[in-house]
């Protein structure tokens, strides 16, 4: 349900935007009659226009002074450009939209205020039950603690806080993600959506936690596209204004209440993600904003959830603000580090939880080099040998500590002593933003050239490696560092054609299926989350397994002639040969040009480049055996139970897309394209074959009587109608909103056609219907409905009809649901029927 809202007398003054809106769909507002008319002659009017707009008119009282109301209800036409005008005011600024359609006549609602935050999960309970040392609490704890607070509540979904009932929505959410993507395809979808809906995150203004106008429309939009990944987490990452060096402990309190404000806001919309709040003040110089970004299942409840937030809201930082951004992080991380007096030993307990936080923060920024320096007591007058050895020792001890926490960035330890006077301590700085893998000036370079440049710094990201968990393919959030790197790097280099290699633990002697798969599995992971920081290379994935025993990583090169040049097919003479042994040495031969596979994208039907030399040698083989007809069938991912819709339409259109690039390279024998999903285990492949179209040709459902020609001409239309009605119980269907017709309708066209040609002299009338009520009907579901009707006669002409066929769209009039209607009249025609 669209939310109701009241508009002041002056709102009035958008009725000429409204009637804009309304003439776009069809529909005439008479605005110089509405500014003359009584309020009951206005109601009267919209009362009218409501059926055609899926408006309906309301009353609100007049202590509000408000002189009309106007409840805009979902639509799928006109109802979101009318509600756009009617929520603008006389001065152009939008209306309060508060309250569902039953609230309507009441005040309107302030704001929801943010929550309190919710306890700290077990990681952070435990640095509390080991405070710094003399029981004080250092800022760091504090500001990290407003980091993790929110997590524990925050991160059980719908459940916790005050839901709205998913029932309170009938608006028509985004599309779900198809059934068969993996979960870091769908948070790939998800996190495509989440930047379409708000590139820039929902504003706040200044010093205000309370979500505004504009942030309320893109709650709504973000909670419907929430809907449809339930399993994903989400997390809200809130902002202050201001540079990262002005960070303080308001500012992250404010951008934390925001995080959790609009937490609250989107499980009032009916969200059920689980959630994970962070508020980093201007750390990261985002300005006044919450911004959004999906997870995987578990990592919202995770006790690194700040390291996982942290990775994803680094990304789009210029160089500059990394560097001042992960200064500001360091500094505020480092303030709970101590260290035994007279020794380097790091305090057990207060220091452990703030080595953790720096390891967080460096985990994020994994390819800059950082300074770390060592800072003793005393006056710099003071400084001597012993001071430098001791702060050198402890910046030495530090280091250590993060490395077994696992981090891989570059440090370089020195040791001041007392030198600056700012006592015992240790600071760390940001020094070099991405070690040796800069991409230099390519101007005035050879693509020979410019090609060793890009093989050295794929060598150095091979060398850096990716490190996955045990048995997964999941991106670490820690290693986003340097999947930006590479991408980075392949953004200057787009032309170019990359291989990404899998690699697995184990000896070579251990090397097995498994293991296989899951190397391919990690090299495909890496390419979707590169090919999320905007790189556009044609990337081949391949799983080594332990075959190479190089150990659990990823080795990223350039492709070399050889990945490009498929296996030399040798045709065999068949002269004199029968043609079912012609069969047998046609089989043979697509199935050994077809041993390398075909990689296709994640959810793509573009026959990828590297597959144009496999593709060229089916066009010999197929040129060398005319004769033959051939099945082209398409194969998906995944297990026979676990096959559906959405795996047989990609499965056929690959099997089609091979076909076309075939048939590009001059073959000419007849392909019939088949998708079978998963439905036979094999995974993604394309396989093909010769076959008897005779044999498998399926029995024509509806049969047209030998003797239909002999008939009169009344006892011809009424045949020619009741064949056409037995042809169409099984529908024909098109693309959502689309008036593309679905690749499944194809048999059915080609049985009505058949029909229509034996019956050349008749004028047919061809009617498309969409779904809704009769009530509902709009003139966008009219033209929709004519539209489609129009594309049945273009695909049945396609066919070799001759008949003249006549278009209309009834739209959702006779609530037929989606569908088209084929009949004659007994005039040859219809009232009303037009040519299209």
């Amino acid at each position: 349900r669209r939310r109701g809202m009241g508009l002041e007398s002056k709102a009035l003054s958008a009725l000429p935007l409204a009637q804009e809106a309304a003439a776009a769909s069809g529909s005439e507002v008479p605005a110089a009659a509405l500014a003359a008319a009584s309020k009951e002659e206005r109601n009267a009017h919209w009362a009218l226009l409501a059926p055609q707009l899926d408006v309906r008119p309301t009353s609100l009282p007049a202590a509000a002074g408000a002189e009309l109301g106007i409840a805009v209800a979902a639509t799928a036409s006109a109802g979101a450009p009318l509600q756009e005008a009617l929520e603008l005011g006389a001065s152009g600024e939008r209306a309060v939209v508060e309250g569902p359609l039953e609230a309507a006549e009441q005040e309107p609602r302030k704001p929801t205020l943010p929550a309190a935050v919710e306890a700290a999960p077990a990681a952070a309970a435990a640095v509390a039950a080991a405070p710094p040392k003399e029981g004080r609490r250092s800022k760091s704890d504090k500001m990290w603690s407003m980091v993790l607070g929110g997590l524990g509540g925050a991160a059980e979904g719908g459940e916790a806080g005050t839901p709205g009932p998913a029932e309170a929505f009938s608006a028509m959410p985004p599309s779900p993600p198809p059934d068969d993507l993996s979960d870091t395809a769908q948070l790939a979808l998800l996190e495509e959506r989440l930047q379409a809906a708000a590139p820039s995150g929902i504003a706040f203004g200044a010093n205000s936690s309370a979500v505004g106008e504009e942030g309320r429309l893109a709650v709504r939009r973000i909670a419907e596209i929430l809907r449809g990944f339930p399993k994903l987490g989400v997390q809200c990452a809130g902002h202050a204004k201001g540079k990262p060096g002005d960070n303080n402990l308001a500012k992250r309190a404010l951008s934390q209440d925001r995080a959790a404000c609009i937490r609250d806001a989107l499980r009032a919309e009916g969200a059920p993600n689980a959630f994970a709040c962070v508020g980093f003040g201007s750390a990261l110089g985002r300005g006044n904003c919450v911004r959004l970004h999906g997870m995987l299942p578990g990592d919202a409840e995770s006790d690194d959830a700040p390291l996982r937030i942290l990775g994803w809201n680094t990304g789009g930082l210029s160089v500059e603000q990394e560097r001042a951004s992960l200064d500001q992080l360091l500094k505020e991380a480092l303030d709970g580090v101590a260290f035994e007096p007279n020794k380097a030993t790091l305090v057990k307990g207060a220091s452990d939880y703030a080595v953790r936080q720096v390891g967080w923060v460096l985990q994020a920024f994994p390819t800059w080099t950082i300074r770390c320096e060592g800072h003793a007591k005393g006056d710099p007058a003071d400084n001597n040998d012993g001071k430098v050895r001791l702060s050198q020792a402890r910046a030495e001890s530090l280091a250590a500590a993060l490395e077994a926490a696992g981090v891989s960035n570059q440090i370089t330890c020195v040791g001041h002593g007392c030198a600056q006077g700012i006592g015992m301590c240790v600071r760390m700085f940001a020094e070099n933003p991405h070690g040796d893998m800069e991409v230099p000036d390519l101007a005035g370079l050879s693509d020979a050239e410019r090609r060793r440049v890009l093989e050295g710094l794929l060598a150095k990201i091979s060398e850096r490696g990716v490190n996955f968990e045990p048995n997964s393919h999941d991106v670490p959030t820690r290693e986003l560092g340097v999947v930006r790197t590479l991408a980075r790097i392949l953004r200057a280099f787009p032309d170019v054609m990359v291989i990404i290699e899998g690699h697995a633990k184990g000896k070579p002697e251990d090397d097995n299926e498994g293991k296989r798969k899951l190397s391919k599995a990690r090299a495909e992971a890496v390419r979707s989350a590169v090919r999320l920081e905007g790189a556009t290379n044609e990337m081949r994935c391949l799983g080594m397994g332990s075959a190479l025993g190089a150990g659990a990583g990823l080795h990223v090169r350039t492709a070399r002639p050889e990945d490009l040049e498929a296996r030399q097919v040798a045709i065999p003479s068949i002269d004199g040969l029968p043609r079912d042994e012609q069969e047998d040495v046609l089989n043979n031969l697509l199935a050994e040009a077809l041993r390398g596979n075909i990689e296709f994208e994640p959810n793509s039907q573009v026959v990828p480049r590297s597959a144009m030399e496999t593709v060229r040698q089916l066009a010999r083989i197929l040129n060398a055996f005319p004769g033959f007809a051939i099945k082209c069938e398409g194969h998906a991912k995944g297990a026979s139970s676990e096959n559906n819709p959405a795996k047989v339409k990609l499965s056929q259109l690959r099997a089609e897309a091979l076909k076309a690039a075939i048939m590009a390279e001059g073959a000419s024998s007849a392909i019939r394209c088949v998708g079978r999903g998963s439905a036979e285990g094999l995974g993604m492949c394309v396989r093909m074959f010769a076959f008897d179209p005779a044999a498998e040709a399926e029995p024509c459902r509806v049969q047209v009587p030998k003797d239909a020609a002999k008939l009169g001409k009344e006892e011809q239309r009424a045949l020619l109608n009741k064949l056409l009605e037995k042809a169409l119980e099984k529908r024909i269907t098109f693309e959502p909103n689309s008036v593309e017709l679905e690749f499944t309708v194809a048999d059915t066209i080609k049985e009505i056609a058949r029909i229509l040609k034996a019956f050349p002299g008749f004028r047919i009338v061809c009617e498309g219907h969409t779904k809704g009520s009769p009530e509902s009907n709009t003139i966008a579901k009219l033209r929709l409905s004519k539209a489609r009707a129009e594309s049945v006669r273009a695909a049945l002409i396609r066919q070799g009809v001759e008949c003249e066929i006549l278009c209309e769209g009834k739209g959702s009039s006779e609530g037929a649901g989606m569908c088209v209607k084929l009949f004659v009249t007994a005039e040859g025609g219809r009232d009303g029927a037009e040519e299209g």
